[in-house]
């Protein structure tokens, strides 16, 4: 089944994490919240990329 696509406006007011995520990163767990007026940075994601690093073992000896 193929959606419609969603207006931006309609990405722009849902909130994407409604409650905190924890991400385990190499300098410790990071508490991630979601706030639907900041602006967009290009950081954002970088907590969830250096975890899917750290679970892959990408930095393990």
């Amino acid at each position: 089944m193929v959606l419609p696509p969603q207006s931006d406006q309609a990405l722009a007011t849902r909130n994407p994490l409604p409650e905190p995520v924890e991400v385990d990163t190499y300098a410790g767990k990071l508490h991630i919240e979601c706030d639907s007026n900041a602006k967009v940075t290009p950081m954002g994601q970088l907590p969830f990329f250096i975890q899917f690093l750290k679970l892959g073992g990408q930095f393990d000896p």
